[in-house]
């Protein structure tokens, strides 16, 4: 597994690979998970896989560039030892090896930062990175045996934007965790009937603001409606000073990053997931909100759509609308009947089509093609 992501993980991917690592472990697999690192190569442990952190420093715009002269030297050396590598972006280096490579996409960064909002410095550097990401990513293309992506979105991107052909794309899909799939198989009546959470990275595409703006139209008409906003990113001091300016200190709760069994136990608390994004690959977090019976509103946009039925297992609204995402939370916040009847099939959903041993089947077949 070749990723960009850090360990222990703090955003979706890493968690996607440690599942599915785990997923490979139990079906008699080695898996060996490299990632990014300091100025020298490092060993360690991670939840009983062996990892190693290669060389990466931050020469921005090159260091993608500089990383992967290091990252193909590793490879170098490992010819003749390893049977595939599975590469995962976004931000991964394009290889040079003789080993069959798979590359899963969950997120083109050239398509991502078309997304991406001018806002601040960051913001701009973030659009030109997505555009000089371009070219390392069609290298990627051009050297992986089997092309894969985790969702038909992120597929139709492929296509749209590198020229990939559709029926060359596998689509993986994504799963919710295991913990979550059986923590959730409860009702838990015990939920807080007035609390909405939001979890996931604190950037541009997440949507975090319209979210926010929502939350006055809500707490107008809902006095006691909160807000719980879990995660790290770095959007988060410009969240708090807009939170503080709304007024909505008392009813908006920044928690920042949690560790994963906080975030299971807020799920299973909570009354509604929210996810305002404008880009997502296959969220995660929204898989695992509806594993874990929390009935989901969400922006109609790729992924998002992939996962959520509108009226059937969650509520779909336009993009960049808080009065539309306002108007969807306070209807379920209003409605409890109606919350837990999209729970349940939005559980029933997720057991059927999302869960790891399925993702682990697709993948395997995708690693078998690569491999012959």
């Amino acid at each position: 597994m070749l990723m960009s992501n850090p360990l222990p993980p703090q955003e979706g991917i890493a968690h996607y690979i440690l599942n599915l690592s785990s997923k490979l472990a139990e079906r008699g697999h080695h898996v060996i998970i490299i990632t990014r690192g300091g100025l020298r190569v490092e060993r360690t442990n991670y939840n009983g896989f062996e990892v190693i952190r290669l060389p990466f420093l931050m020469t921005y715009p090159f260091h993608v560039d500089l990383h992967s002269i290091f990252v193909n030297q590793f490879f170098k050396q490992m010819e003749g030892n390893l049977d595939l590598i599975h590469v995962h972006t976004p931000l991964t280096p394009a290889l040079l090896t003789k080993i069959p490579i798979v590359a899963t996409f969950h997120t083109p960064h050239f398509a991502d930062a078309l997304t991406t909002g001018v806002t601040d410095t960051r913001s701009i550097l973030m659009k030109i990175l997505g555009m000089l990401a371009y070219r390392t990513e069609k290298s990627l293309i051009r050297s992986s045996r089997v092309i894969t992506a985790v969702s038909r979105g992120v597929a139709f991107d492929l296509q749209k934007y590198y020229g990939v052909e559709l029926d060359k794309i596998l689509v993986l899909g994504n799963a919710a965790s295991d913990e979550f799939l059986e923590a959730g198989k409860s009702s838990h009546e015990e939920r807080d009937d007035m609390s909405i959470l939001f979890a996931g990275r604190l950037e541009f595409r997440k949507g975090i603001f319209d979210l926010i703006y929502c939350m006055r139209t809500v707490i107008d008409n809902i006095p006691c409606a909160r807000l719980v906003i879990m995660g790290q990113g770095p959007l988060l001091p410009n969240i708090t000073r807009k939170v503080a300016e709304l007024g909505l200190d008392t009813q908006v709760h920044i928690r920042g990053f949690v560790p994963r069994q906080e975030l299971l136990n807020m799920m299973l608390r909570s009354s509604i997931f929210a996810i305002p994004s404008y880009y997502e690959g296959l969220p995660t977090s929204a898989l695992e909100a509806m594993a874990c019976q929390l009935p989901v509103v969400a922006t109609a946009t790729r992924g998002n759509s992939e996962v959520v039925r509108s009226g059937e297992t969650g509520l779909l609204v336009a993009p960049h609308s808080p009065a539309a995402l306002a108007e969807a939370i306070m209807k379920l916040l209003r409605n409890p009947q109606l919350r837990k009847n999209l729970a349940a099939k939005a559980r029933k959903m997720v057991e059927e089509n999302f869960t790891w041993d399925r993702v682990c089947d697709r993948i395997l077949a995708a690693y078998e093609l690569a491999v012959t």
